[in-house]
This record gives C-alpha cells, sequence and structure tokens, in this order.
C-alpha cells in the first residue's frame, strides 16, 4: 500500500523532472500545507530552509490568494506558490535567476487536485475546543476601545531619474508610491500579492526611498 509520503514523492518527483528541463538548475521541492505541515521536502531543500518554510507558510498563507506567489527571501532563489486553499509548494534552486522560477506558474494548477485530496480536512482554529467559564463563574464584562481603521499610503523620497536600476518587479510597485495609493491599492494595480508589495517596500524604506503616513479610513 502507497505511504503518503510516497504519494508526495512521485508529485514532487514529476514536477522536478518537468521544470528540471526548463530551469537552468535542478529544481527542489516541497508540499507544505496551510497550517505550515510540510508533507514532502528534497533533503537539499530541509537541510537549508525546513524552518523558514515552515514558518513563512503559517504566517502568511492566508494573505496570499489561490493563485499567487512569493519570492521572500532576496538574492535566493526560493518561490511559494498557493495552488490551492489547502496548500503550497515551494522551489528553490541553488543557481539561475530567481525569474525562471515563475514558469512554474503555467502549471501550477496541476496537481493541486491530488495534493487537496490527499491532504484532506485542515482543522481551522474555529474548530478547535477552548476552556469557557466553571459552573458558577460569571465574567465581568470588558470595554473594548475601538480604534479607528486607517491605510498605510507610501511616499517615495526621492525624485526618480530614469537611470534607476530597477527590477520590473520593483519599479511597478515604486511608480504607486505617491502618496495617494495605499498598500492595497499598489496591490491591486500591480497584481504583485499583498506579500511580495509589502517586501519591496520594506526592502525600500530601509534604504530610504520611502516613508509612509497614517489616514484614518
Amino acid at each position: 500500500m502507497e505511504t503518503e509520503k510516497d504519494y508526495f514523492y512521485k508529485i514532487a518527483k514529476e514536477i522536478s523532472t518537468i521544470f528540471g528541463k526548463i530551469f537552468a538548475a535542478r529544481p527542489y521541492i516541497a508540499i507544505v500545507d496551510a497550517a505550515g505541515t510540510i508533507h514532502y521536502i528534497d533533503k537539499h531543500l530541509a537541510d537549508q530552509h525546513s524552518e523558514f518554510i515552515q514558518n513563512f507558510v503559517k504566517d502568511n498563507f492566508n494573505l496570499l490568494k489561490v493563485g499567487e506567489y512569493s519570492l521572500p527571501m532576496g538574492g535566493i532563489n526560493l518561490a511559494f506558490f498557493k495552488i490551492s486553499s489547502k496548500a503550497v509548494i515551494t522551489i528553490f534552486t541553488a543557481k539561475g535567476f530567481t525569474g525562471q522560477l515563475l514558469a512554474f506558474k503555467t502549471r501550477m494548477y496541476e496537481w493541486s487536485d491530488k495534493i487537496d485530496e490527499k491532504i484532506g480536512p485542515l482543522v481551522s482554529p474555529s474548530t478547535l475546543s477552548t476552556e469557557g467559564p466553571k459552573p458558577g463563574e460569571t465574567i465581568k464584562p470588558s470595554i473594548v476601545k475601538k480604534e479607528k481603521p486607517f491605510k498605510r499610503i507610501p511616499i517615495i523620497k526621492r525624485k526618480l531619474t530614469g537611470k534607476e536600476k530597477f527590477s520590473i518587479e520593483v519599479a511597478s510597485i515604486l511608480q504607486f508610491c505617491d502618496g495617494k495609493h495605499s498598500i492595497e491599492d499598489i496591490r491591486n494595480e500591480t497584481k504583485y500579492s499583498i506579500i511580495t508589495v509589502k517586501e519591496v517596500l520594506k526592502e525600500y524604506q530601509k534604504k530610504d526611498w520611502i516613508k509612509f503616513k497614517k489616514i484614518i479610513q
């Protein structure tokens, strides 16, 4: 009888074989569910990034829409593709251009049904049991001060000359840092994931290229 490990290994092997012919280097695969549980990971990838992969998926799964991807580690060819409401496929290559990994987007849904079926139902936090008050206990009502919602608006601090050597991704995002577009607006305009937008903005905030202002909604 085929084990779960063997089942996911076959899927990972198939992906690796197909895209190994496309990429300039061998791809290493991880299959992770929404809770951050790794159902399969190639050893080379596990040795270097397993903890990061688990934490990233747990923290960011719900921020990605199905069909979106994230490249969270600058200079490292590690990409996360949300293939369904249950799972992420992570692809890593040790060399080559990061952009080559995006070729996976064209076929990312081919394995989603097989993976979802094997993962089965996921336990959401709302279904977990919680300890309620003991018999006879009363709970004092607490007053919660509701904060007014606000938007963060990025503003570019430098005048662009057109000679800057930005990637297409960075250039697309920075052009909307005009003091009018919120982070969500930039996501909608560029079609990049909210994680990608935030990562670029964070990077260029550290470089002192942009600042943020808050606007109450």
